[in-house]
């Protein structure tokens, strides 16, 4: 898949998918847009190395690259630093909630870049935010049907208007599988493999049947 997305999710979003917390906040969070579902741990931008350096991904330090840095002259940190953060990355998140070098908060405060932590390792923090965003920015359309899981299985209920989708899923539910979406499903293409099946939020839980007409759904069947 490409790393470049015609989608965007907001930087709060991502806040509180992850359980983040701010270090840093020049602005309004929902305002940041981040639309690379790739990461950059910043090795070789560290090195002074920037020919390939994508300032749309959202930047992680670790032990690694924060080690760097303390073995590092002040100046040598701020010049390094600056070069990252004026090209304007969405954010920068800060691993096993160490204590980032001052020349960073300077830096980022300087053209103002969102500086966040948490307490996950590294690789933890690369793998969630990586799935996370591929889910966020896929690739996607909507068809017509009723989307179910049935035995931990998406099945796609497709038919012309009236011949009982609807019907067939609360039949399906009532034996204990599991509603995704009624009549708008979104598929969003998540890998070369894989395909993940949803709700339009405004309409999530709502299940359409004739003659009774609208109702929730995960409210009757829970």
């Amino acid at each position: 898949m490409a790393t470049a997305s015609t989608y965007s999710v907001s930087l709060d979003k991502v806040i509180q998918e992850l359980s983040l917390e701010t270090i840093y906040m020049p602005g309004d969070p929902h305002k940041v847009l981040i639309t690379s579902t790739d990461v950059n741990r910043p090795g070789l931008e560290l090195n002074g190395f920037y020919d390939y350096y994508d300032p749309s991904r959202i930047i992680v330090f670790g032990n690694a690259e924060t080690a760097f840095l303390n073995d590092r002259p002040p100046e040598y940190r701020t010049k390094v630093l600056d070069k990252i953060f004026n090209k304007k990355p969405p954010a920068v998140i800060i691993a096993r909630k160490l204590d980032p070098v001052p020349e960073l908060l300077q830096s980022t405060q300087k053209y103002g870049i969102p500086v966040l932590t948490t307490a996950d390792t590294t690789s933890s923090l690369v793998a969630a935010l990586v799935a996370y965003m591929n889910v966020e920015l896929a690739p996607r359309i909507t068809r017509h049907g009723v989307l179910v899981e049935v035995y931990g299985e998406g099945v796609l209920i497709v038919g012309d208007s009236g011949v009982g989708k609807s019907e067939t899923a609360i039949e399906l539910i009532k034996r204990g599988h599991r509603l995704i979406a009624d009549d708008a499903v979104e598929i969003r293409r998540v890998s070369a493999r894989s395909l993940v099946g949803q709700a339009p939020e405004n309409i999530r839980h709502f299940i359409e049947l004739r003659g009774i007409g609208i109702i929730n759904a995960r409210r009757i069947f829970g």
